[in-house]
């Protein structure tokens, strides 16, 4: 069985939304591998091994992100399989953050602005993080 503390995670639609978001970002950056040259010229070269880890990542992260757009039963009986999906929701959100406090970082250097919250330092986001990091390894 899921740790409890993992499936109050799928209990608001706020939560939902980031785990839904950082899913999405991470696809989206799989995806975008393929769309350029350079993307596509390090994928040819990456061992076949490494390639089918990657595509198997695209394949995951595109179903996980379907279950994240079930209703909210169904997304829950599908979380509560096992452990792999929320090792994959804690990754991406990691990379969410980390990009976040990247751009907020770099609008501040190229435009003056003031660092905010909203960007990057994610309330929910931050939350989330945290019982993942801390529930999310379990077997």
């Amino acid at each position: 069985m899921i740790n409890p503390e993992l499936m109050r995670l799928l209990e608001t639609s706020d939560v939902l939304d980031v785990l839904g978001d950082s899913v999405s970002y991470q696809l989206q950056k799989i995806h975008n591998v393929q769309r350029t040259n350079e993307g596509r010229d390090w994928y040819d070269e990456l061992p076949q091994i490494v390639k089918g880890k990657f595509d198997s990542y695209r394949e995951d992260y595109g179903h996980l992100s379907r279950i994240l757009k079930l209703e909210q039963e169904q997304i829950k009986t599908e979380m509560n399989k096992g452990y792999y999906y929320w090792r994959l929701l804690r990754s991406a959100c990691h990379t969410y953050r980390n990009d976040l406090i990247e751009y907020d970082q770099q609008l501040s250097q190229e435009f003056n602005l003031q660092v905010t919250e909203a960007i990057s330092d994610n309330v929910v986001l931050n939350d989330c993080i945290e019982i993942l990091d801390q529930h999310a390894i379990e077997k």
